[in-house]
Parts: structure tokens; sequence; C-alpha cells
């Protein structure tokens, strides 16, 4: 079919100057090992790439609309895949970031076009913005303004928390009142995961 999901996924492929041993070559090169059989089969939809290796394809591809480049409305894509992780990060006393255990999961509209992959909540500690059990969906990116909520594993544990900078440090932050701030000191072990955009 003219208009397919793969036919697309090849369109955004030439358009990106790539042959298919290269985008395998370079998924490869990028945690996702891939063959080039693998690309041939999901041109002509005899198979599809796993949520996962379609958020490095839109990468690769330099698609940052995956609903508008494959049309979801159009049918040629089912809806937005996204990795949920099975192991919730802490709004309290903090819990370890599994990054390898994710479920894929279909969203709407409801969720935000710049979000790449959700977690669950684990505590109170961000209410009354976020609440035990609830799905957050965040950005991957390495850095954060003060002022925003993401996503960090802080010495070996994954939180969410609202980052701030105050008198030359950095802080983790709770939204609930009866959490004392995250002192991250220079021996610690900080690092962001992401935003959360939803």
């Amino acid at each position: 079919m003219e208009d397919s999901f793969g036919a697309r996924l090849a369109a955004a492929r030439r358009a990106a100057g790539l042959n298919q041993t290269e985008v395998a070559e370079r998924l490869t090169a990028r945690g996702f090992p891939v063959r080039t059989q693998a690309v041939s089969k999901w041109e002509p939809d005899t198979t599809q790439p796993g949520a996962r290796q379609l958020v490095e394809l839109c990468r690769l591809y330099g698609i940052r609309d995956v609903v508008a480049a494959f049309g979801a409305r159009s049918g040629a894509l089912p809806g937005r895949v996204l990795p949920l992780y099975r192991l919730a990060v802490s709004a309290g006393t903090g819990e370890f970031l599994d990054g390898e255990g994710y479920d894929s999961v279909e969203v709407g509209e409801e969720v935000s076009p710049l979000a790449d992959f959700g977690v669950r909540i684990a505590g109170d500690s961000m209410e009354p913005r976020f609440v035990h059990g609830q799905i957050v969906w965040v950005k991957r990116q390495e850095t954060l303004r003060p002022g925003e909520i993401g996503i960090f594993l802080y010495n070996g544990a994954g939180y969410c928390k609202r980052l701030e900078r105050r008198s030359g440090r950095v802080e983790l932050i709770s939204l609930n009142s009866a959490y004392p701030p995250i002192r991250v000191g220079p021996a610690d072990e900080l690092r962001v995961f992401g935003r959360v955009v939803g």
C-alpha cells in the first residue's frame, strides 16, 4: 500500500539520505542491535519496529512529530506507542529506576507530543500535582532549568522532583511541603533522565 506505515518509513529514510544497511548500522551503534534484513522487512510492512526502535528511527530521520509523519489518523500507524517503565520512580524516599523493564503502551492526544517515555509515581511527596500510582510522561533530556520537574537518578535511586539551585547548591524539591529538600553534595551521583511534560 502506497501510503502505509512501511512506505512512509521508507520515504523518511530516503529523505534522510540513508540506505537500509546504514540505518541498521546506526541503530546498532546507538544500542539497538538491528540487522539490515529487519529494516528491509519494516518498509514493505512485513514486520514493524518496536516502540524503542521507532523512537530511535525518528531521531535518526530527524522526525519530531511521529503522528504527523506517519499519519495515525489515516490508518498508516495504529497509534503512538511509548515505553512505560515497570518500576516506579519515587515521589517519596526513592526507588531504583530500572532502565530495561518496560511495556509498550499506545497513547492518544492527551499525552504531550514531546513525551519519549512514561514512568509511574510511587509515594506522596509530589502531591497534589502528582499522586501515587499516576503515570507521568517524560521528554528524554540530560539537563533541566531551575524550576523544572524531572526524573532523576540520585545515588542509585529514581526520583520525580523539581530541580532548584540555591546559594550555589543543587536541590531536588518535593511539592509536598512535608518532605524536606534533597541537597545534592559534591560526592553525590545525580543524573537527569528527562523533563516531565505531562
